[in-house]
């Protein structure tokens, strides 16, 4: 019988406590979340209900980058973890399975505090011992086509935000051949203005590229049933493995990124 692991990303737009009616049916295990509000406030006690456990940081308490678990799955904040990269979420899943998950909002740089930095070739530099320590994903807003996320800074030596990824040994989930059809492609994520021909792909999963994990299933909505609630659509991940079963943790998290 097939292990299955299930991981959702979207920019909820705010509100995600009002929203899970749309959420909880995609059955995700983890789930992360730009734009949702701070642990603890009034608008997160519908979170708290619905989910296993969560992480969330950001410097407005309504606003911020959250990670969320459901069933039996757990997380804790990576050691990692450095305020000098804004809404960059390093957290270890443990339970039935391990992995460790970095959640990415790139976020409008005027919007970042002082003496931080929204930059993901920045962030993944720093980052990439987290993200070859054990099995990891890489999610989240990165508001970038797939041509900026292909390109090298002018003048730069260094790496762009995809061939970064790649030297983590992970691969847009959106371009994985599945068994039994053909890779996807991509499919829009952000609409501008909530309007279906406005679409643009800017959000993404990365997925190791071998492994125990393999991808079974990406999926990405129709537009028209989640733009009443964000202008962003909803990326799903799932997994199936006999191999999943080596990477099951029942005693939490061992490993250290630092």
């Amino acid at each position: 019988m097939l292990s299955k692991l299930r991981i959702v990303t979207w920019n909820c737009n705010m509100g995600l406590h009002q929203k899970l009616d749309r959420l909880l049916p995609l059955r995700p295990d983890v789930g992360r979340h730009p734009g949702v509000c701070q642990s603890g406030s009034g608008c997160s006690q519908g979170l708290a209900s619905a989910c296993a456990d969560r992480d969330w940081i950001g410097f407005n308490p309504h606003k911020g980058l959250g990670v969320f678990t459901f069933g039996d799955l757990r997380i804790r904040t990576d050691a990692s973890y450095s305020d000098a990269f804004s809404l960059y979420l390093p957290v270890q899943v443990y339970g039935r399975y391990r992995l460790n998950l970095l959640g990415v909002w790139v976020a409008d740089r005027r919007k970042i505090p002082p003496g931080s930095s929204n930059d993901p070739v920045a962030a993944l530099q720093y980052y990439r011992r987290f993200l070859t320590a054990a099995p990891s994903v890489v999610a989240g807003d990165f508001n970038m086509l797939p041509q900026q996320m292909s390109r090298r800074a002018k003048g730069s030596p260094g790496h762009s935000v995809v061939e970064l990824l790649a030297q983590s040994g992970l691969m847009n989930a959106d371009n994985v051949e599945i068994e039994g059809g053909a890779a996807g492609g991509l499919n829009r994520t952000h609409y501008h203005q909530r309007k279906p021909s406005q679409g643009f792909v800017v959000d993404y999963i990365f997925v190791p590229a071998g492994g125990a994990f393999r991808l079974s299933a990406f999926e990405v909505p129709d537009p028209r049933e989640w733009l009443r609630r964000s202008d962003h659509v909803p990326l799903m991940v799932e997994f199936d493995s006999t191999r999943l079963d080596q990477l099951r943790r029942a005693d939490g998290p061992r490993w250290h990124s630092l």
